[in-house]
């Protein structure tokens, strides 16, 4: 158990350093200033990137997470295209998942690109399965998150959930120029004709700039959940402000 771990509100959990931010950096930082307390779970240390080195981006992860004030940053070092969802690795995530005790959680959608995305999705939903069963031994209180939501990083969805970032776009870029090895550093032959090249941030852009035409914003971050989400007013619902 990661001795920083501490309680919060808001747990994301990304399959490598600056995915949360790509993801969903704006969310962070909305959330951030309305008060809300928020933690991250990098599951690997990015090892295998062809941009920086796992020091530089374990530096780089934790500068980022000063711009939305996060409460705590660790690593479970599952390894670089490796995540999955064996038995250890699913108590290990439920584990800290108990020690943060989140009312969300928030992690990659299951369609992405990268197999460490998808294989992250299911890690998620069966450790926050796992953390909720008071029957199971891990040695911290079981706890019953509120909702799970995941997030894109390589397209654009139809979400269940859209989240206003316009007022905080300049700092939601931050997030992601604070990893400036991944975001800004020049590209190598090697990287895919797409996503190694480098206006990562245009294309964050674009993403959001999509999004928040479904909501009629100018930029916004989508999510889905597998669960129901609860309203108790449709009128003040779609109310514009």
């Amino acid at each position: 158990m990661p001795e920083q771990v501490e309680p919060v509100d808001l747990l994301a959990i990304g399959a490598h350093p600056d995915d949360v931010e790509y993801g969903m950096g704006g969310t962070l930082v909305r959330h951030h200033h309305v008060g809300h307390r928020i933690g991250v779970v990098d599951l690997t240390r990015g090892e295998l990137g062809s941009k920086g080195d796992p020091q530089r981006r374990a530096d780089e992860a934790h500068h980022a997470a000063e711009v939305y004030g996060a409460r705590f940053r660790t690593c479970l070092d599952l390894g670089d295209t490796q995540v999955d969802h064996a038995p250890d690795r699913v108590r290990r995530l439920a584990a800290v998942i108990r020690a943060a005790r989140p009312r969300v959680v928030a992690s990659h959608q299951v369609a992405d690109r990268h197999p460490d995305h998808r294989a992250a999705h299911e890690l998620v939903r069966r450790a926050v399965f796992a953390a909720a069963l008071s029957s199971l031994d891990l040695g911290v209180a079981h706890h019953v998150v509120d909702g799970v939501v995941s997030f894109p990083t390589d397209r654009v969805i139809a979400g269940d959930l859209y989240i206003d970032v316009s007022d905080v776009w300049d700092e939601r870029r931050e997030t992601m120029h604070r990893f400036a090895s991944q975001f800004t550093a020049p590209t190598r032959d090697i990287d895919h004709r797409l996503y190694g090249i480098d206006d990562y941030l245009e294309v964050v852009t674009t993403r959001a700039r999509a999004h928040g035409q479904r909501i009629g914003v100018r930029y916004a971050e989508a999510f889905v959940t597998e669960q129901g989400v609860p309203i108790d007013d449709l009128v003040e619902l779609f109310a514009r402000t």
